[in-house]
Protein backbone atom coordinates (compact mmCIF):
# COMPACT_ATOMS: atom_id res chain seq x y z
CA UNK A 1 0.00 0.00 0.00
CA UNK A 2 1.25 3.82 -0.45
CA UNK A 3 -0.08 7.04 0.49
CA UNK A 4 -1.85 8.52 -2.71
CA UNK A 5 -2.59 12.28 -1.97
CA UNK A 6 -4.94 13.77 -4.72
CA UNK A 7 -4.52 17.47 -4.66
CA UNK A 8 -5.74 20.36 -6.96
CA UNK A 9 -2.40 21.50 -8.75
CA UNK A 10 -4.21 25.20 -10.06
CA UNK A 11 -6.65 27.39 -8.08
CA UNK A 12 -9.22 27.01 -10.94
CA UNK A 13 -9.33 23.13 -9.74
CA UNK A 14 -10.52 23.94 -6.33
CA UNK A 15 -14.45 23.26 -5.16
CA UNK A 16 -16.50 25.70 -3.70
CA UNK A 17 -15.64 24.06 -0.17
CA UNK A 18 -12.02 24.38 -0.90
CA UNK A 19 -12.02 27.77 -2.07
CA UNK A 20 -14.12 28.54 1.19
CA UNK A 21 -11.24 26.86 3.61
CA UNK A 22 -8.41 28.73 1.66
CA UNK A 23 -10.16 32.28 1.97
CA UNK A 24 -10.43 31.21 5.43
CA UNK A 25 -6.44 30.74 5.73
CA UNK A 26 -5.65 33.94 4.09
CA UNK A 27 -7.67 35.71 6.64
CA UNK A 28 -5.67 34.11 9.77
CA UNK A 29 -1.93 36.19 8.86
CA UNK A 30 -0.26 32.82 8.88
CA UNK A 31 3.67 32.95 7.99
CA UNK A 32 4.08 31.35 4.17
CA UNK A 33 5.52 28.35 5.85
CA UNK A 34 2.37 27.91 8.13
CA UNK A 35 -0.07 28.37 5.45
CA UNK A 36 1.19 26.12 3.11
CA UNK A 37 1.16 23.60 5.55
CA UNK A 38 -2.26 24.07 6.80
CA UNK A 39 -2.99 24.13 2.96
CA UNK A 40 -1.80 21.28 2.41
CA UNK A 41 -3.22 19.52 5.67
CA UNK A 42 -6.56 20.24 4.54
CA UNK A 43 -6.72 20.34 0.98
CA UNK A 44 -4.61 16.94 1.05
CA UNK A 45 -6.93 14.97 3.89
CA UNK A 46 -3.95 14.29 5.71
CA UNK A 47 -4.89 14.00 9.39
CA UNK A 48 -3.01 14.32 12.81
CA UNK A 49 -3.67 11.70 15.29
CA UNK A 50 -0.38 11.96 18.06
CA UNK A 51 1.70 14.12 18.98
CA UNK A 52 5.63 13.61 18.30
CA UNK A 53 6.77 9.98 18.46
CA UNK A 54 9.60 9.21 21.06
CA UNK A 55 11.12 6.92 18.93
CA UNK A 56 11.27 9.28 15.76
CA UNK A 57 13.07 12.61 16.27
CA UNK A 58 10.97 15.37 14.39
CA UNK A 59 8.36 13.01 13.53
CA UNK A 60 4.55 12.56 14.03
CA UNK A 61 1.78 10.04 13.51
CA UNK A 62 -0.71 10.84 10.73
CA UNK A 63 -3.80 8.88 9.00
CA UNK A 64 -4.97 8.86 5.66
CA UNK A 65 -7.99 7.80 3.49
CA UNK A 66 -6.26 5.72 1.21
CA UNK A 67 -4.39 3.73 3.94
CA UNK A 68 -5.79 1.82 6.62
CA UNK A 69 -3.24 2.59 9.16
CA UNK A 70 -1.59 5.31 10.87
CA UNK A 71 1.70 6.07 9.58
CA UNK A 72 4.85 8.13 10.83
CA UNK A 73 6.01 11.38 8.82
CA UNK A 74 8.99 13.51 9.37
CA UNK A 75 8.43 17.50 9.93
CA UNK A 76 10.75 18.11 7.33
CA UNK A 77 9.45 15.57 4.73
CA UNK A 78 6.23 17.44 5.10
CA UNK A 79 7.15 20.65 4.84
CA UNK A 80 8.64 19.92 1.77
CA UNK A 81 5.31 17.70 0.57
CA UNK A 82 3.60 20.97 1.35
CA UNK A 83 4.99 23.34 -0.94
CA UNK A 84 2.69 21.29 -3.59
CA UNK A 85 0.56 24.27 -2.55
CA UNK A 86 2.53 26.80 -3.18
CA UNK A 87 0.91 27.71 -6.42
CA UNK A 88 -2.28 29.10 -4.02
CA UNK A 89 0.31 31.70 -3.30
CA UNK A 90 0.20 33.20 -6.98
CA UNK A 91 -2.30 35.47 -8.25
CA UNK A 92 -4.35 33.08 -10.56
CA UNK A 93 -7.66 32.88 -11.73
CA UNK A 94 -10.78 31.23 -9.53
CA UNK A 95 -14.15 30.14 -10.28
CA UNK A 96 -16.07 31.99 -7.72
CA UNK A 97 -18.80 30.18 -5.20
CA UNK A 98 -21.58 29.68 -7.49
CA UNK A 99 -24.19 31.41 -4.63
CA UNK A 100 -24.30 33.77 -2.37
CA UNK A 101 -27.29 35.09 -0.20
CA UNK A 102 -29.35 33.90 -2.40
CA UNK A 103 -27.01 35.47 -5.16
CA UNK A 104 -25.59 34.50 -8.33
CA UNK A 105 -22.31 34.71 -9.30
CA UNK A 106 -21.58 36.37 -12.77
CA UNK A 107 -19.26 34.45 -14.92
CA UNK A 108 -15.94 33.96 -13.76
CA UNK A 109 -14.59 36.37 -16.57
CA UNK A 110 -17.53 38.48 -16.96
CA UNK A 111 -18.39 37.29 -20.12
CA UNK A 112 -21.86 37.83 -19.34
CA UNK A 113 -21.33 41.10 -17.56
CA UNK A 114 -21.90 45.37 -18.74
CA UNK A 115 -19.24 47.79 -19.51
CA UNK A 116 -20.59 49.27 -16.78
CA UNK A 117 -21.04 46.28 -14.18
CA UNK A 118 -17.10 45.77 -15.03
CA UNK A 119 -16.33 49.79 -14.34
CA UNK A 120 -17.75 49.77 -11.12
CA UNK A 121 -16.18 46.39 -10.00
CA UNK A 122 -13.02 48.00 -11.03
CA UNK A 123 -13.87 51.25 -8.66
CA UNK A 124 -14.87 49.23 -5.97
CA UNK A 125 -11.52 46.96 -5.99
CA UNK A 126 -9.54 49.77 -6.17
CA UNK A 127 -10.94 51.28 -3.32
CA UNK A 128 -11.18 47.97 -0.89
CA UNK A 129 -7.61 48.04 -1.54
CA UNK A 130 -6.75 51.31 -0.85
CA UNK A 131 -9.04 51.20 2.30
CA UNK A 132 -9.84 47.81 3.37
CA UNK A 133 -13.27 48.88 4.70
CA UNK A 134 -15.75 46.08 4.63
CA UNK A 135 -18.41 48.49 2.54
CA UNK A 136 -16.11 48.33 -0.64
CA UNK A 137 -16.26 44.37 -0.50
CA UNK A 138 -19.54 44.42 0.14
CA UNK A 139 -20.36 46.72 -2.77
CA UNK A 140 -17.82 44.37 -5.09
CA UNK A 141 -19.73 41.51 -3.79
CA UNK A 142 -22.97 43.40 -5.01
CA UNK A 143 -21.51 44.60 -8.74
CA UNK A 144 -20.84 40.76 -9.10
CA UNK A 145 -23.07 38.58 -7.44
CA UNK A 146 -27.06 39.42 -7.82
CA UNK A 147 -30.67 37.25 -7.57
CA UNK A 148 -31.54 35.91 -10.77
CA UNK A 149 -34.54 37.83 -10.83
CA UNK A 150 -33.03 41.36 -10.73
CA UNK A 151 -31.52 43.64 -13.58
CA UNK A 152 -28.70 45.23 -13.18
CA UNK A 153 -29.20 48.96 -11.68
CA UNK A 154 -25.79 51.28 -11.38
CA UNK A 155 -28.06 52.79 -9.09
CA UNK A 156 -28.91 50.47 -6.42
CA UNK A 157 -25.50 48.98 -5.87
CA UNK A 158 -25.22 50.39 -2.27
CA UNK A 159 -28.87 49.16 -1.17
CA UNK A 160 -28.21 46.06 -2.65
CA UNK A 161 -24.87 45.15 -0.93
CA UNK A 162 -26.28 45.73 2.64
CA UNK A 163 -27.45 41.71 1.75
CA UNK A 164 -23.98 40.66 1.78
CA UNK A 165 -22.33 42.65 5.05
CA UNK A 166 -23.25 39.61 7.83
CA UNK A 167 -22.22 37.17 4.79
CA UNK A 168 -18.96 34.88 6.41
CA UNK A 169 -15.71 37.00 6.22
CA UNK A 170 -14.07 34.23 4.49
CA UNK A 171 -16.77 33.34 2.00
CA UNK A 172 -16.59 37.73 1.20
CA UNK A 173 -13.02 37.17 0.69
CA UNK A 174 -13.54 34.56 -1.96
CA UNK A 175 -14.89 37.34 -4.33
CA UNK A 176 -12.22 39.35 -3.37
CA UNK A 177 -9.48 36.17 -5.03
CA UNK A 178 -11.41 35.92 -7.67
CA UNK A 179 -11.39 39.45 -8.64
CA UNK A 180 -7.68 39.69 -8.02
CA UNK A 181 -7.72 36.38 -10.34
CA UNK A 182 -9.90 37.94 -13.03
CA UNK A 183 -7.01 40.92 -13.04
CA UNK A 184 -4.52 38.47 -13.45
CA UNK A 185 -6.06 37.45 -16.77
CA UNK A 186 -7.45 40.76 -18.20
CA UNK A 187 -4.04 42.43 -19.40
CA UNK A 188 -3.28 38.85 -20.74
CA UNK A 189 -5.83 39.46 -23.17
CA UNK A 190 -5.88 42.94 -23.50
CA UNK A 191 -1.78 43.25 -23.41
CA UNK A 192 -1.59 46.56 -25.51
CA UNK A 193 -4.10 48.54 -23.44
CA UNK A 194 -2.64 47.33 -20.24
CA UNK A 195 0.99 48.11 -20.99
CA UNK A 196 2.61 51.53 -20.55
CA UNK A 197 3.91 53.84 -22.92
CA UNK A 198 7.84 52.68 -23.61
CA UNK A 199 8.86 56.69 -23.36
CA UNK A 200 6.68 57.32 -20.32
CA UNK A 201 8.21 57.92 -16.82
CA UNK A 202 5.10 58.49 -15.29
CA UNK A 203 3.38 55.20 -13.03
CA UNK A 204 0.87 53.25 -14.92
CA UNK A 205 -2.22 53.78 -13.88
CA UNK A 206 -4.85 51.43 -15.73
CA UNK A 207 -7.72 53.00 -14.46
CA UNK A 208 -7.20 56.35 -15.58
CA UNK A 209 -5.62 54.54 -18.82
CA UNK A 210 -8.84 53.03 -19.37
CA UNK A 211 -10.91 56.87 -18.64
CA UNK A 212 -8.03 58.19 -21.65
CA UNK A 213 -9.49 55.53 -23.72
CA UNK A 214 -13.05 55.50 -23.33
CA UNK A 215 -12.69 59.05 -24.12
CA UNK A 216 -11.63 57.93 -27.39
CA UNK A 217 -14.55 55.14 -27.49
CA UNK A 218 -16.80 58.02 -27.81
CA UNK A 219 -15.48 60.29 -29.65
CA UNK A 220 -15.65 63.13 -27.02
CA UNK A 221 -19.40 62.88 -27.60
CA UNK A 222 -21.01 62.28 -24.56
CA UNK A 223 -24.52 61.42 -25.30
CA UNK A 224 -23.59 57.63 -26.24
CA UNK A 225 -22.21 56.86 -23.10
CA UNK A 226 -24.84 55.29 -21.97
CA UNK A 227 -25.27 53.17 -24.49
CA UNK A 228 -21.67 52.62 -24.15
CA UNK A 229 -21.80 51.52 -20.88
CA UNK A 230 -24.62 49.02 -21.17
CA UNK A 231 -22.34 47.52 -24.25
CA UNK A 232 -20.91 43.52 -23.21
CA UNK A 233 -17.76 44.13 -21.00
CA UNK A 234 -15.52 41.89 -23.29
CA UNK A 235 -16.89 43.81 -26.54
CA UNK A 236 -15.60 47.22 -24.71
CA UNK A 237 -12.21 45.95 -23.94
CA UNK A 238 -11.61 44.47 -27.16
CA UNK A 239 -12.51 47.67 -28.54
CA UNK A 240 -10.39 49.39 -26.71
CA UNK A 241 -7.29 46.95 -26.92
CA UNK A 242 -7.54 47.54 -31.16
CA UNK A 243 -7.67 51.16 -30.14
CA UNK A 244 -4.53 51.20 -27.65
CA UNK A 245 -2.70 48.90 -30.70
CA UNK A 246 -3.49 51.31 -33.72
CA UNK A 247 -2.32 54.38 -31.29
CA UNK A 248 0.65 52.05 -30.81
CA UNK A 249 1.48 51.88 -34.03
CA UNK A 250 0.82 55.37 -35.20
CA UNK A 251 3.22 56.61 -32.96
CA UNK A 252 6.19 54.09 -33.94
CA UNK A 253 5.82 55.59 -37.96
CA UNK A 254 5.87 59.05 -37.04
Amino acid sequence: MELRLDLPTKTTDLSGKQLQLVSWLFLQGYSETEFLLKAFMHLSGLRLITDRDPEADGARWYKHRSLKRPFVLDSELLAEMSKRCGFLLKPDEFHPLPWIRKARARHFRLYNASFEEYLMAENFYLAYVETKADEHLDNLIACLYRPIWQRWNASKIQQRAKRFRSADPAIKNTVFMWYVGFRTYVPKRCKTLFTPGKKSKRPFHPREYINGMIHQLNNGDITIKDKLMKQPAWDALDELEQRAIDHELAMENK
